[in-house]
């Protein structure tokens, strides 16, 4: 005969997953709380009558309550290899964790092109609580919006209990340090206008280039497209702010990776960085702006502090259920390195 399975029980109870999970195989005591007494010993019956049987992790889960904490990507593997962001999430999380003595996993899981599916860690009851990073889609996204019963952290991206950057403190300071060093025209390659993060920080540039008397008209204004052909669009950014009857002498990029391409352009083009244009990236981190000549200026992600601020609410919600700060922003910060000089007082 077939063994019956934990998707079993739940279809047969008409509840999730996750909810059966939490009644058989071992949630803790608070989970088991919401699901309601009457409902449980329902649950129960009807995985004894189909035959039931837990595994033996479950098994071993129902002698302790579930601390351990996972933090689960949703993206492609492409994507993850790309973004140094993830890389450094993924190691200052595990490090958060050793270091309060907290067990945790780590999984990614593509939703985009598997949104009929579910990852193990939103279903298998062997975390108590997720951190979330990443854009969840179809089926993962509908159920933590409505079934699921975990404690769950975002990090990056809006929701119940998030943890943010704010990069509006660290760009003021970088385009203060651009005005005061007497830079006067500003080109700026963003990210795509259909993310909210990127509408954000045009209108911090806007009004503060405005506030600064700094020139960045329309023609020094590109977007780039994150996950598209990158030497095609670093190519075409380079040309659509420097091919002006009057260039700009500094550029604001999005990401250390496109920033490394851009100052090879404008050294190819003839013109030396930081002498006759400086150029500030964000959206990076500060290993990957110092693993290039000249090393970057930039508006850098702390991955330290959010994974710790991350952890430490997921924490707090577990235990508690609730937390003092469910919507928390951590500032970047501004470096300044090899890549803007000071030009006051220079030919032009």
């Amino acid at each position: 005969m077939k063994r019956v399975c934990l998707k079993d029980v739940a279809e047969a109870a008409g509840v999730s997953a996750v909810t059966a999970s939490i009644v058989l195989n071992g949630g803790s005591t608070r989970s088991r709380a919401r699901v309601g007494a009457a409902r449980q010993e329902e649950i129960r019956r009807i995985a004894a009558e189909l035959g039931y049987r837990a595994s033996a992790a479950a098994r071993i889960l129902k002698c302790k309550e579930l601390n351990d904490i996972g933090l689960l990507f949703f993206e492609n593997a492409q994507n993850i290899r790309e973004h140094v962001g993830f890389t450094d999430l993924n190691i200052q999380f595990t490090r958060t964790c050793r270091e309060l003595g907290i067990r945790c996993q780590v999984d990614w899981f593509d939703s985009l092109h598997h949104p009929d599916e579910l990852p193990g860690l939103l279903t298998d009851g062997l975390v108590g609580g997720l951190l979330i990073a990443g854009n969840p889609n179809g089926e993962s996204e509908r159920f933590l919006r409505e079934q699921c019963r975990m404690p769950f952290v975002r990090i990056e991206e809006p929701g119940e209990y998030s943890v943010m950057f704010d990069p509006a403190p660290a760009l003021r300071e970088a385009l203060e340090y651009l005005a005061a060093t007497g830079h006067r025209r500003l080109g700026f390659v963003n990210g795509p206008a259909r993310f909210q993060r990127y509408r954000h920080i045009r209108g911090i540039v806007a009004s503060e280039t405005a506030r600064l008397g700094m020139e960045s008209p329309q023609e020094f204004y590109y977007e780039a497209e994150p996950y598209e052909d990158f030497s095609v669009d670093a190519v075409l950014a380079e040309r659509r702010l420097m091919d002006c009857g009057e260039p700009p002498d500094a550029v604001l990029v999005s990401s250390a990776v496109l920033g490394k391409a851009f100052v090879s352009l404008l050294q190819q083009r003839g013109l030396r960085v930081p002498l006759d244009v400086g150029v500030v990236c964000f959206e990076a981190t500060d290993w990957d702006a110092l693993k290039f000549v000249p090393r970057l200026t930039a508006v850098e992600y702390d991955y330290t502090e959010i994974a710790a601020h991350a952890v430490r609410m997921l924490q707090e919600l577990m235990k508690s259920g609730t937390v003092r700060e469910p919507r928390l922003l951590v500032p970047e910060r501004f470096t300044v390195r090899d890549t803007v000089i000071d030009r006051r007082g220079r030919k032009q």
